[in-house]
């Protein structure tokens, strides 16, 4: 459709951009939406149509450098069945129109599963110590920026922890939010993605891994003999 066109101009008016989730399902990115899951999406027009995409090999909660996920290629076999009158039934619109309702699901069986976790806090309260009141988004972002601070110690770059908790299973959760002024939130990252304990401990910060950087772009190709990253704190 060529812009400035009166077709165009229709469509740029009904459109809905496909970056954010929405009323209707949208780009919700839940980590938790996989393999097994039941999602009731609300459907708003006569003769909806159904489509998927974007699928994700691995994501932590918020995905937090935009498009950090491990991205993939792949098919999905769905089974559909229509609930009739079921926004009515379950769906109170917590808002002015129908339309300010959301979708629900139920969380698959197949998912990563750690038992040993470190966890960050965020609060409320932003680096230059201006205090938000209850403000989630600031205190969940305090949270990763504590996080990745952290991580960088073991030898990482703090590039690489940004990347690594976009990517892989890291749980994030509102941990406070009636505890006025600052909301809390809370990063739990699994230790055991790591090849080195990562927990504090009374003595110094161990040696992690060190970067190997070169001074031009790395080649994709394996020559057979690429730099080995070894850990000079682990046991010998």
């Amino acid at each position: 459709i060529k812009k400035g066109t009166t077709e165009w101009e229709r469509v740029a008016s009904e459109a809905a951009r496909t970056i954010p989730g929405r009323e209707n399902g949208g780009n919700c990115d839940i980590k938790n939406l996989s393999r097994g899951s039941k999602i009731y999406l609300p459907v708003f027009v006569e003769g909806a149509n159904l489509s998927t995409g974007d699928m994700h090999f691995s994501q932590g909660d918020g995905e937090v450098s935009f498009c950090g996920a491990i991205e993939m290629s792949g098919f999905l076999e769905l089974k559909c069945e229509i609930i009739r009158n079921g926004m009515k039934e379950y769906l109170t619109p917590m808002g002015p129109t129908p339309l300010h309702v959301n979708p629900i699901f139920e969380i698959g069986p197949m998912e990563p599963r750690f038992s040993e976790w470190l966890v960050f806090e965020g609060i409320s309260v932003d680096e230059s110590g201006r205090q938000h009141y209850l403000d989630t988004t600031v205190s969940y972002k305090r949270a990763v920026l504590n996080a990745i601070d952290y991580l960088s110690k073991f030898g990482y770059s703090k590039e690489q922890m940004y990347l690594l908790l976009s990517c892989c299973p890291c749980e994030g959760r509102i941990s406070g939010i009636v505890d006025a002024p600052n909301a809390v939130a809370t990063l739990s990252i699994p230790t055991t993605i790591f090849d080195q304990d990562i927990r504090p401990k009374s003595s110094k910060v161990p040696a992690g891994p060190r970067l190997v950087r070169k001074p031009d772009v790395l080649r994709c190709s394996y020559d057979g003999n690429l730099p080995v990253t070894k850990n000079p704190g682990g046991a010998t």
